[in-house]
C-alpha cells in the first residue's frame, strides 16, 4: 500500500529553505562548494586556455598533461590525507584515547606520514598504469628524474598537512573544509597544467616562491628535453625547508593552546 501524500504547505518548504540558509551561513563547506571550486577551475582552465592559445603545438604536450595530472595526485593525495586522516580520530572520538595513552605527537605524525605514503603510492600506481595501457604515456622510464620533484611534493604537502591539522587541533571542525581543499588554493600558481611564463607578470614572483611550481617545471623539463632541472630542485628543496619548519613550529603552537584551552577534550 502506497503512503499517503500528504499536501504540500509552503511555509514548512520555507522552514527547510531557511534551515539550510543558515547552514550554509554558518559551514564552511558550502561555500567551499558553491564559490571556491568554481573559481579555482576557471582560473586553472582559464590560464591554461591562454596557454593553448600561444603553444598548442609545442612537443609533448599531452605528455606533459599527462605526468602533471600524476604529480598533482602525489601532492594532492598527500596534503588531504594528512589532514583527513586527523579529523577520522575526531570524528570516530578517538582524539581522546589517543593522547590519554603514551603515544606522543611526533610518533602519531610519524604514523600518519607513513599510511599516508603508502595509500598514494598505490593510486598513483593505478594512475600510472592506466596512462600507460590507454594513453600510451610510460611514467616508468622516466621515475628515478622525477623521484627528486616527488620527494619535494611529498615534503611540501606533508607541511601544509600538519598546518591544517594544527588548526583543527586548535579550531576544531570549523577548518575541516581546508583538509580537502587547501591544495586548490595552490593549484592556480603551482603551473601544474603550463608553464610559469604563462602567468601574468605579477603573479610570478608569487607563482616562484611555491616548491610545487618548480616541482611541476621540472617535470616538464624532463618530459620535453630530457634532463634534470638542478635550479628547480634546488629552490623546491630550500623552500621546502622552511616551510616544513614553519608548519612544525605552528602545529605545536595550535597543539599546546588546543590542550591550554582544554579543547582536546572538548572535540566533537
Amino acid at each position: 500500500m502506497l503512503p499517503k501524500v500528504s499536501r504540500l504547505r509552503p511555509h514548512r518548504v520555507g522552514a527547510v529553505i531557511l534551515r539550510h540558509l543558515y547552514e550554509v551561513r554558518r559551514n564552511a563547506n558550502h561555500i567551499t562548494n558553491m564559490v571556491y571550486w568554481p573559481v579555482v577551475n576557471i582560473v586553472v582552465w582559464g590560464f591554461f586556455t591562454i596557454y593553448l592559445r600561444r603553444d598548442a603545438t609545442r612537443p609533448g604536450l599531452v605528455n606533459c598533461l599527462l605526468g602533471a595530472v600524476i604529480l598533482w595526485g602525489i601532492f594532492n593525495g598527500f596534503q588531504r590525507d594528512m589532514a583527513v586522516g586527523f579529523l577520522e580520530e575526531l570524528w570516530s572520538r578517538n582524539l581522546v584515547n589517543l593522547f590519554a595513552s603514551p603515544l606522543s605527537v611526533t610518533e602519531y605524525l610519524t604514523g600518519l606520514v607513513a599510511v599516508n605514503a603508502i595509500k598514494v603510492m598505490i593510486g598513483v600506481a593505478f594512475e600510472a598504469v592506466i596512462a600507460w595501457l590507454f594513453y600510451h604515456f610510460d611514467i616508468f622510464p622516466m621515475l628515478p628524474q622525477f623521484v627528486p620533484f616527488i620527494l619535494n611534493l611529498a615534503l611540501f604537502a606533508f607541511a601544509i598537512g600538519i598546518a591544517v591539522t594544527g588548526l583543527i587541533f586548535r579550531y576544531t571542525t570549523r577548518f575541516q573544509t581546508l583538509a580537502w581543499s587547501f591544495a586548490g588554493i595552490l593549484m592556480p600558481l603551482s603551473c601544474v597544467f603550463y608553464p610559469l611564463d604563462a602567468l601574468p607578470k605579477s603573479l610570478r614572483p608569487i607563482a616562484w616562491l611555491l616548491p610545487t611550481t618548480h616541482c611541476f617545471e621540472g617535470m616538464r623539463r624532463i618530459i620535453t628535453h630530457g634532463e634534470l632541472s638542478l635550479t628547480h630542485f634546488v629552490w623546491g628543496l630550500v623552500l621546502n625547508v622552511w616551510y616544513f619548519a614553519f608548519a612544525m613550529f605552528f602545529f605545536d603552537l595550535m597543539f599546546k593552546s588546543a590542550r591550554a584551552h582544554g579543547f582536546l577534550v572538548k572535540m566533537e
